[in-house]
């Protein structure tokens, strides 16, 4: 009987292994699956850039940005007329710049408009002149002539895709089957000529189909070199992975922005490329930047969409030109124009009176009198120092400005000689060295700021003419070039570039959630996808056949090992496995662009242990608790890596004494929130609270001592030690702060408060009260730490004078409105990383010595400018209020409250310094009088 029974475990435990395989493989077909190895596969991307660094990256890929800024400067994104990008499409073009791509829709007419003052500003209101006032308000047209100038720009159209749009109802998908308008069927054919060649039959295929498209307008696309849809897709989580390389519209096959351009880069036709759903795009002959000729492969899902090889965080990889930055780089390309006409004039003696050269100047093309007249006095101010350099080369700036009656010259004045100084030195050396590197000039021209003698370099070396500088290139002055945060936009940093045009704006749509950071603007996409391709960087997933084999040769293998092994040497065995297996993984994606799915061959190996050892315990009736006890109390994460370091720790009773930070916070009036809710709903509301401001804890490092209802008691610098304590408290006080103010922006939103508690909101704003105020209370110095409580129970904790001491500070806020209160270690370790102020000389409940108390603002530079005007009349007042000049320090406080009323520390000591005029104290310390 006994021998049956083994031979029936031993068959059983055969079967084990091949069946957690099976139901794992049926897992993998779930999107909770799906989602759990997306984790991972974004964890590589992490994992690679910290370890190994970017993945290489083309130097000629960036993206043109209408950042926050150019919103600022230009104006709301969604008023913007056409002729914005016209100064910016010729720049580049000028510049040399290869492809420029549109991601932004130019789909419908723009309006002409035109203001009053335009009307009023006409000699006489006749058809003729209202012609030619509105030929000046097409944009359309003057954007139009600008792309088939500039003969390398790509514009987007879009293209529906019902199989990628949940939103679309039945009603919406057939309306969207209508025929398709004139103005469609000519933009088809382009498309058709130009179309990838589907190398399987069209009714067979797999890629996503689109239903109908809308191109760019048809005046605007006839004089591009190309247009194409400007679209992604998202994963089931809503993170932006892949890329849609084609889709498919009845037979023809609409290739997409980033294939069309990297083609053209590659002089590949896209008639010629190939789509192989499933397999791969193929480029065929495609030439190089190394001067080689090979066909290309991409490789691509059953959709059509390739795996994107995101580079890294978007202000780390690519070159980003702000819009603004381009635009004004334009206005200085203009004005340095009518610069170098004036030299031109003046050089061949045809013109030297500003009158008749300004004259002279308004028969050009440059008719703006002002920009004219400042390009003549720059002319005359350049002229008259180069000439007084040539006269005495040692001539300084104060000298000369001294000789023009100029005894205190600004800063402009000195910098206008300077840099036409440091010019003419950047001239004599190439006129001794034509073919000097920017690298020799500066070994050469040694100078404090780099970029000012790169502009000379950028200025001097075109202007050469047989190693000589020309008399019409004199005086050597030029209008610096324009800086952005990359560096310098001149012709050699834009030589050569593919760039996409689209918003990185905070707040609007075109951002999304990436493998490498949330809120990347979807522009971005786009130079990936390139560099992916351009440095054959692709990732491929293994098949799911592959994938499938692999976990049930897993289980069989478990079912075969394990059994004869003992419970811990299995585990060794099988953890040893997880590990080399996580490992392989990781380098397969770093080094070799290989996607091995993690989550379901781990999920057999360390399912069908647990199985296989939880069977014999059964079978072999050995009846032992996995848990022997339950857990008495909850530990922070730190404090258990601790007791997995050190098991003994849990029997030892006592602590030791550190320098650390204590934290404590509760939320204002919480007894009467909590007296709005039911039992369930104050749960919920509570833990939403908790678990947005423990998250920012700790992600500082800090450790969550414990919870009493509303009130969170932390320690920042134990049991994991680290120097800047004081500091990661105090940063994430203030990133509590802010996380309550996107709490109350969400709460307004949304409504998933109950009403109840949205009465009592609403109320108290009236009342000019802030709803779910938390005060924070924050001390450093020495206290103890460790294990307190009995043999049998105990509670991993904090110890000592400041921890009481944070506790005051955190419930003696109430009578100054604050919310982040420390002491003077706080402050003395933030100085010059926040912005804080002195509240008091306090003497808190249960101790004799007096203790500086200082409000926490905000970051350092980040209060509004009425805040600062604020806490520069609070410190003013204090000052006054310290050298008991009671009567000044309220007028002053006074002042404060004018610019913000709701500043409670200027409002104490308004009242204060009222009661002490009438009645002088001895001291001014602070005694409180509770807890």
């Amino acid at each position: 009987m006994a021998e049956e029974q083994k031979k029936n475990q031993q068959r059983g435990q055969l079967y084990i292994g091949p069946l957690v395989g099976v139901l794992v493989f049926f897992l993998t077909l779930t999107n909770a699956y799906r989602t759990a190895e997306l984790v991972t596969y974004d964890l590589r991307f992490d994992f690679r850039n910290r370890l190994f660094g970017m993945p290489p990256v083309n130097q000629h890929l960036g993206t043109i940005d209408i950042d926050k800024k150019s919103v600022e400067v230009e104006g709301r994104f969604g008023d913007w007329t056409r002729d914005k990008y016209i100064d910016v499409v010729r720049l580049l073009n000028d510049y040399g710049v290869r492809l420029i791509g549109f991601d932004i829709f130019f789909i419908e007419p723009s309006t002409k408009l035109i203001s009053e003052a335009q009307i009023e500003a006409l000699d006489s209101i006749d058809p003729e002149s209202i012609a030619e006032l509105l030929s000046r308000s097409d944009y359309d047209e003057m954007f139009r002539q600008t792309l088939a100038e500039a003969g390398n720009v790509y514009l987007a159209q879009t293209i529906v895709v019902p199989q990628e749009d949940s939103t679309l109802d039945v009603t919406e998908v057939v309306s969207l089957l209508e025929p398709r308008n004139a103005d469609q069927e000519a933009a088809l054919e382009v498309i058709r000529q130009r179309a990838p060649r589907l190398m399987v039959n069209p009714d067979e295929s797999t890629l996503w189909r689109g239903i109908n498209f809308d191109p760019p307008l048809r005046l605007l696309r006839d004089a591009t070199r190309g247009f194409a849809y400007a679209q992604t897709t998202k994963d089931a989580d809503g993170k932006r992975r892949r890329y849609p390389l084609v889709y498919q519209y009845e037979d023809i096959v609409f290739p997409s922005m980033a294939l069309a351009m990297v083609c053209d880069f590659l002089q590949v036709p896209t008639s010629a490329v190939e789509i192989w759903p499933g397999d791969f795009v193929r480029l065929p002959d495609a030439r190089l930047e190394d001067g080689t000729i090979r066909d290309v492969e991409i490789p691509i899902d059953d959709y059509g969409s390739m795996s994107v090889n995101w580079v890294g965080r978007w202000q780390e990889s690519f070159v980003h030109y702000p819009h603004v930055a381009l635009r004004d780089a334009a206005k200085r390309r203009r004005q340095q124009h009518i610069l170098d006409l004036i030299k031109s004039i003046a050089a061949a003696d045809l013109v030297r009176s500003p009158t008749r050269m300004l004259s002279a100047l308004s028969q050009t093309e440059f008719t703006d009198r002002d920009a004219n007249m400042k390009g003549i006095q720059d002319w005359i101010r350049a002229s008259g120092i180069e000439a007084g350099l040539r006269r005495d080369p040692e001539l300084t700036a104060a000298e000369f400005w001294r000789s023009k009656g100029l005894p205190d010259p600004g800063e402009d004045a000195l910098g206008l000689f300077d840099q036409i100084e440091r010019t003419n030195r950047v001239a004599e050396v190439f006129e001794g060295d034509p073919n000097i590197s920017f690298e020799q000039l500066r070994a050469a021209l040694p100078v404090e700021d780099a970029d000012d003698l790169r502009q000379c370099y950028y200025f001097v070396r075109p202007i050469l003419v047989d190693g000589r500088i020309p008399a019409s290139a004199r005086p050597l002055y030029f209008y610096p070039y324009i800086r952005y945060q990359g560096g310098l936009l001149t012709p050699d940093d834009i030589r050569g570039k593919i760039l996409m045009y689209g918003l990185t704006a905070p707040g609007t749509t075109d951002l999304s959630v990436t493998p490498v950071q949330g809120n990347y603007p979807m522009v971005g996409i786009y130079p990936n996808v390139l560099n992916t391709i351009l440095q054959g960087i692709f990732i491929e997933r293994l098949p799911g056949w592959a994938n499938a084999t692999l976990i049930i040769a897993l289980g069989v293998f478990l079912s075969l090992v394990i059994p004869r092994l003992r419970v811990l040497n299995g585990a060794a065995l099988v953890g040893a496995i997880v590990v080399l297996y996580g490992l392989g993984c990781f380098f397969a994606f770093a080094f070799v662009g290989h996607w091995v799915e993690v989550v379901a061959p781990v999920l057999t190996l360390v399912g069908g242990y647990l199985a296989l050892t939880v069977y014999g315990y059964i079978m072999k009736e050995r009846e032992k608790d996995f848990v022997q006890g339950a857990f008495g109390h909850y530990l922070s994460p730190a404090v258990v890596d601790q007791i997995m370091n050190n098991p003994d720790m849990i029997n030892q009773l006592g602590g030791e004494e550190h320098v650390m930070t204590a934290f404590f916070s509760d939320v204002a009036s919480f007894s009467t929130i909590s007296e709005c809710l039911t039992p369930v709903e104050l749960v919920h509301f509570i833990n939403d609270y908790l678990s947005e401001m423990c998250d920012i804890i700790e992600e500082y490092g800090g450790t969550i001592d414990k919870f009493e209802g509303d009130a969170i008691v932390a320690i920042f610098g134990a049991p994991e030690q680290y120097e800047d304590h004081a500091v990661r408290a105090c940063m994430s006080s203030i990133d509590q702060q802010r996380k309550l103010v996107e709490l109350r922006a969400r709460w307004q939103r949304d409504n998933s408060l109950p009403t109840a508690l949205r009465d009592l909101r609403d109320h108290w704003e009236k009342q000019g009260r802030v709803f779910a105020h938390v005060r924070i209370g924050i001390s450093a110095g020495p206290m103890v730490v460790g294990n307190m409580g009995s043999k049998t129970r105990t509670d991993y904790t904090m110890m000592g004078d400041n921890v009481n001491l944070a506790a005051r500070f955190e419930s003696g806020q109430k009578i100054y409105g604050t919310a982040i209160m420390v002491n003077d270690v706080i402050q003395e370790a933030v100085a010059d990383l926040a912005e804080h102020r002195k509240l008091d000389v306090i003497q808190v409940v249960g101790k004799e010595k007096p203790v500086i108390a200082y409000e926490i603002m905000e970051r350092k530079g980040e209060l509004s400018p009425e805040r600062y005007q604020v806490l520069e009349l609070y410190n003013r007042g204090l000052a006054s209020y310290d050298r008991f000049e009671f009567a000044e320090a309220a007028r002053i406080f006074g002042q404060a409250l004018e610019i913000d009323p709701a500043d409670g520390p200027s409002a104490l000591y308004v009242d204060r310094c009222e009661e002490f005029a009438a009645n002088p104290p001895e001291d001014l310390v602070h005694r409180a009088e509770s807890k």
